[in-house]
């Protein structure tokens, strides 16, 4: 157990105290093709993302549209559980 403690200390260490290094973007002219193309992936991604979400909250709408409908279209009187 105490090894396993150590050893956590130590990684905690390494990538706490060693401190972050920057990619070479971050170094680059802001207007320089590679920082371009970082630019465009991370909006690509964002719109991936976004496009994702919207569907997800389309189907679950629509799922919870269809059940509104079968509720009041149900001829079953709805029990509570017990």
């Amino acid at each position: 157990m105490v090894h396993l403690v150590f050893a956590w200390l130590i990684l905690f260490g390494v990538f706490i105290f060693a401190g972050p290094s920057p990619c070479p973007g971050c170094f680059a002219e802001p207007e320089s093709p590679m920082n371009q193309g970082v630019h465009a992936g991370v909006l690509v991604l964002l719109g991936v993302v976004g496009l994702v979400l919207t569907a997800l909250a389309t189907v679950l709408l629509s799922w919870m549209r269809r059940a509104a409908k079968l509720e009041a279209n149900s001829i079953v009187p709805r029990t509570p559980a017990c």
